[in-house]
């Protein structure tokens, strides 16, 4: 076993009260999700015109360029985070989970289910048994992490060394440190971006550094190898974590993302701020 339960739970916030139900919940959380998606689309498309834009002349119109960027850059993550409030709703609620997916076309339906039913997975990890009272937490500052886009070439460079898929390294990423956010010592001494056990990391990550992404990347690519993958996922991440919800929650995540790479992109930002 890699190491105790202590999963540092991005999903798992719980508050004290419920709110209201809507007079049409369906219907409500269909359109947060278009206007969600709709957002992000519409502010990725934004700020890649504005980075193809010729270098301005001046200092203040590269002030004023770079302040219009990071504009867009906010409002990927707005919409990103808005649509992370209405996974959690679906989550909380199978019957209102398949009532917005039957109003939502099938192109705007591309992984919320697999997000829906990861979530499930980890309230269920957290010892969560009233999933009506989960909400999100936004505990982690956005600027925490290596890029996304950097992030991903680590995934990939590992997957091309193990034969791992990379969606499987960037859910557990997310799963255990919020893609290091949060890579400190967990309450079972696990530590890095993949939270090894030191006694773990000196078999896989060898003269490496626990705390590298890259190289901690790297090292879960080659645990997941020894233990089983990519024949056997399950029977690998069970070595990762002995708990059949902590494999729910890995292969749901690893699916959205197959099912839509931009998924990737949309998990970086949610329970964040900033």
């Amino acid at each position: 076993m890699l190491r105790g339960v202590s999963i540092a739970f991005a999903l798992a916030g719980i508050s004290a009260s419920m709110p209201a139900l809507a007079q049409d919940a369906g219907g409500d959380q269909a359109a947060r999700i278009i206007a969600a998606q709709d957002g992000m689309v519409s502010a990725t498309a934004q700020t890649d015109r504005l980075r193809r834009t010729p270098q301005p002349a001046t200092a203040i119109d590269q002030l004023r360029l770079d302040l219009q960027i990071g504009n867009g850059e906010f409002a990927y993550r707005d919409a990103a985070r808005s649509e992370q409030t209405a996974v959690y709703a679906l989550a909380a609620d199978p019957a209102l989970e398949q009532d917005v997916l039957h109003r939502l076309p099938a192109s705007r339906r591309n992984g919320l289910s697999d997000a829906a039913g990861a979530v499930r997975a980890v309230w269920r990890l957290a010892g969560i048994t009233d999933f009506s009272r989960a909400r999100v937490k936004r505990t982690r500052r956005f600027a925490d992490a290596e890029p996304a886009a950097v992030l991903l070439g680590y995934y990939r460079a590992a997957a091309r060394s193990t034969g791992i898929d990379w969606t499987y390294l960037a859910a557990i990423n997310y799963i255990e440190s919020g893609f290091g956010r949060t890579p400190g010592a967990s309450s079972a001494g696990a530590l890095g971006p993949m939270q090894f056990l030191p006694t773990t990391w000196q078999e896989y990550g060898g003269s490496g550094d626990i705390m590298s992404p890259h190289d901690s990347i790297e090292a879960a690519a080659t645990f997941l190898k020894r233990n089983g993958a990519p024949a056997d996922y399950g029977r690998a991440l069970l070595h990762y974590n002995r708990d059949q919800d902590y494999v729910a929650v890995v292969q749901s995540f690893a699916a959205a993302i197959r099912s839509d790479a931009s998924w990737l992109n949309r998990l970086y930002c949610w329970s964040t701020f900033g």
